[in-house]
């Protein structure tokens, strides 16, 4: 074509280009435009599709079954407690205890009288999400999943968020990159990202560390376990975009499993019951050296059980020796003559259990979980149904059956 033969196509790619240069990357939308659409459920009435979810609570408490167990749920398109879920590939991106997390999804499976989902997928091993490289690894691994299964993941969870965690919690710039990574992975996949953290010393702050978690959250949920009835809360604290949903709470039961070499092991799964709220704290009802007593040996299993956690081995238990508490009381001013008694009037009085050299905060167990039934039937401990069946015959019945709940430190 001669300079002087004109484009018949030149006014139009002159407009495309202009229009190119001309538009915007960031845009407006008119209000009068918007359009108010639905709220889209993960889990009916709980947790929203491609939101930022986080779940926190005391370690040792139960928010790893909670989330194993919701985890499990959307894997297998199995309603979560009597919510509707949307079925779908779970990323599990476990940080802690991960011989205990294989135990504790058997154990749901056998409580539930079902196979473990084809559709969960659980690390090898933690990684540093504050990371931009390492994000992008987990991305590529999320992808190569997305494609084998021909799914694209609905829920990623990050269990905990200090195994998989780099920086400085109180950080609000660390804390904003590990935002940033797990926002690109849910933009990706327009999944839902659940991040399962540790609450802080006060416990009515919420979430331990930087409020920038807080802030970036769709969705809060704190889960607590009383030593006084031993259940396992899901008390929701935040719902940016809807009406909060009704406190849960589940009892914590005994289920026996058997490992790769056939022997049975003690495992445990979560059962429904009736909501109450906690019982006053048990130290309102005790003597000063008695409430003094006990609240050392609550320190120092907490230490103990943090030290564990920061280890991977959260399900480890949690062991105290009577000389190492009588230690500690003594640094509190209670006298050797005095310890004697406070021990037996905390013994008599069900806070606490004597075990040979050793002392154990009381969270009464299951019989037949000491002595487990070995036979070939792994049916639930102490009953003769699946844990299914058991929680249609509480429905249908209208009532929310008592049972021993389970020490969370032989799991």
């Amino acid at each position: 074509m001669s300079a002087k033969t004109k484009d018949p196509y030149h006014n139009q790619w002159a407009t495309q280009r202009q229009q190119q240069i001309s538009t915007p990357d960031f845009r407006f939308v008119a209000a009068c435009h918007m359009p108010i659409k639905p709220v889209a459920w993960l889990v009916e009435s709980y947790i929203e599709e491609d939101a930022l979810t986080v779940m926190y609570g005391p370690p040792g408490k139960g928010k790893s079954f909670v989330a194993l167990d919701l985890s499990c749920c959307i894997a297998s398109g199995m309603p979560f407690h009597g919510h509707l879920v949307k079925p779908g590939v779970v990323i599990y991106i476990a940080g802690e205890g991960h011989n205990g997390i294989a135990r504790r999804l058997h154990a749901w499976a056998q409580h539930n009288d079902t196979a473990l989902p084809e559709l969960l997928f659980v690390s090898e091993a933690p990684t540093d999400l504050s990371s931009e490289t390492n994000a992008a690894k987990v991305a590529e691994a999320v992808k190569q999943i997305a494609e084998a299964t021909r799914e694209s993941p609905v829920l990623i969870v990050i269990d905990t968020m200090a195994r998989n965690f780099g920086g400085d919690e109180n950080s609000a710039t660390d804390v904003g990159h590990f935002i940033r990574n797990v926002d690109a992975l849910r933009r990706h996949w327009k999944a839902t990202v659940l991040i399962v953290h540790h609450s802080g010393k006060d416990g009515e702050r919420g979430a331990r560390g930087s409020s920038a978690l807080k802030g970036a959250a769709d969705a809060e949920y704190e889960v607590s376990r009383s030593n006084e009835d031993n259940l396992v809360r899901l008390i929701p604290r935040k719902m940016k975009d809807a009406e909060e949903p009704s406190s849960l709470a589940f009892e914590l039961v005994g289920v026996s499993v058997r490992d790769d070499s056939g022997s049975l092991i003690s495992g445990a799964a979560l059962r429904l019951t009736g909501y109450t709220a906690p019982a006053a704290p048990v130290l309102a009802k005790l003597g000063k050296q008695q409430k003094a007593a006990l609240e050392t040996l609550e320190q120092m299993h907490a230490e103990i059980a943090q030290r564990l956690n920061s280890q991977g081995r959260d399900d480890h238990p949690v062991h105290i020796t009577l000389d190492a508490w009588k230690a500690k009381c003594e640094e509190a001013e209670i006298s050797r003559q005095r310890f004697h008694d406070v021990k037996n009037t905390l013994t008599d009085r069900q806070q606490i259990r004597i075990d040979g050299a050793h002392v154990f905060l009381v969270r009464p167990v299951l019989q037949s979980l000491m002595e487990p039934d070995r036979t070939d039937s792994l049916k639930i401990v102490n009953t003769g149904q699946t844990g299914r069946e058991a929680d249609e015959n509480r429905t249908q019945n209208g009532q929310h059956a008592k049972s021993p709940a389970v020490d969370f430190e032989e799991f």
